[in-house]
């Protein structure tokens, strides 16, 4: 039977010939209760918005009567379509991806309003604008999402980058002060905690690029050399002990030689013992573990203290995520330690895991392979890096 499109309701050409009004209800709503739609003009405001109410009356028009080839056309074009608003999204104004989505709710309300005042839509025209709708507005807010972490990348990259030559500079008069014999001992001694600041500041902005890139799923550049993985250990426990009041023991500390990257390893360390220390129980033991697992090493730190919780788990490996204990907490923090602890280990070829429970403390265990990758390993080539959660800890 022929589709008879007053059968399935108001006819489906409406949205064509109404396309103006539903533009301007629309852009007078969105002036109203759209934050940033206030300052936007007129046709950035629209943007693709047209071009969408077309490929909208298409849909309408067809009522999805159409061949394979011509559905998939369809639906590349609305995927196209909705990045576009997305981009320009956020590109072009200080809009945030709620307003990017309220705005799609507010096109979806004026389509219904303006297409019913002759009478109600079919229900299968209905669910074409509905599906439309929510289509448009995941398409617009993962192309929203992407440019925006990609414009915040590139703005933490020059930042970075324009930080370092200050540091360096600092740093150099600084140690040029502690080398001067003539130098009073406490002028040297102050020097040297100029120097110590200026180097924990140097890491952090290493740990705030490499976290950039294993976010977005390069590898980190790292130098591999064969050592014996205990002796690295080893030292950063003492310089650990040097700062810090809790005690940290070295338990099942087995010789394991293979092939790391000792900075890469360090620093995945120093970050785990330092968030040990920061969110255990104060002052309580910090445990760190070698042990042959098979064939691959295993290194695990644990403190004492309140657990993490089990929904917290999974993200805890994000950029910039703290848990919500943390937040809470006294301790500052950027939410990128654990982050380029998870690259260090993907580096290697290696595995991640979490283990958190009341009354038995937290602890991080990464499993690494004793020879260095033939490839470097990307996040999306690494499935099973994601921590998971058990109910005890060993």
């Amino acid at each position: 039977m022929a589709y008879d499109a007053k059968m399935q309701g108001v006819n489906a050409n409406n949205l064509k010939e109404k396309q103006g009004e539903v533009l301007s209800v629309w852009e007078a709503r969105c002036r109203k209760e759209v934050t940033s739609a206030k300052s936007t003009p007129k046709l950035a405001l629209r943007d693709s918005l047209p071009t969408y109410l077309n490929h909208l009356s298409e849909a309408l028009a067809t009522n999805r009567r159409m061949d394979d080839w011509s559905v998939r056309q369809h639906d590349r074009d609305a995927m196209r379509i909705g990045k576009q608003h997305g981009a320009d999204r956020a590109i072009g104004g200080n809009y945030e991806l709620s307003e990017v989505i309220f705005e799609y709710h507010i096109l979806r309300e004026v389509i219904f309003q303006v297409l019913e005042k002759e009478g109600s839509l079919s229900a299968i025209q209905r669910d074409i604008i509905l599906d439309s709708i929510e289509q448009a507005v995941n398409d617009a807010a993962v192309e929203f999402s992407e440019i925006q972490t990609g414009i915040q990348q590139k703005y933490v990259n020059t930042l970075t980058h324009d930080l370092k030559s200050p540091i360096a500079a600092a740093q150099m008069n600084a140690q040029l002060i502690i080398r001067n014999p003539a130098v009073p001992e406490p002028l040297s001694q102050s020097a040297r905690k100029i120097v110590g600041s200026m180097n924990r500041l140097t890491t952090m902005i290493d740990d705030l690029l490499d976290a950039g890139r294993v976010r977005a799923g390069q590898p980190l550049a790292l130098q591999f050399e064969s050592y014996d993985l205990k002796e690295t250990i080893q030292q950063v426990i003492d310089e650990a002990k040097v700062v810090n009041r809790n005690p940290i023991t070295f338990a099942n500390a087995e010789s394991a030689m293979g092939s790391w990257s000792r900075d890469g390893i360090r620093r995945a360390l120093e970050n785990l013992i330092g968030n040990a220390v920061k969110y255990g129980t104060p002052g309580g033991p910090i445990n760190v573990s070698l042990r042959k697992a098979d064939a691959n090493i295993e290194i695990a730190v644990t403190n004492q203290g309140p657990p993490i919780a089990e929904s917290e788990i999974p993200s805890l490996f994000d950029q910039y995520h703290r848990s919500k204990s943390a937040q809470e907490g006294p301790q500052p923090g950027w939410g990128l330690g654990l982050t380029l602890v998870r690259g260090v280990v993907m580096a290697h070829g290696g595995t991640v895991r979490v283990k958190s429970k009341e009354g038995l403390g937290t602890q991080f265990i990464l499993n690494l392979p004793p020879e260095r990758p033939v490839a470097p390993v990307s996040v999306s080539a690494a499935p099973n890096l994601r921590p998971s959660a058990v109910s005890n800890v060993p």
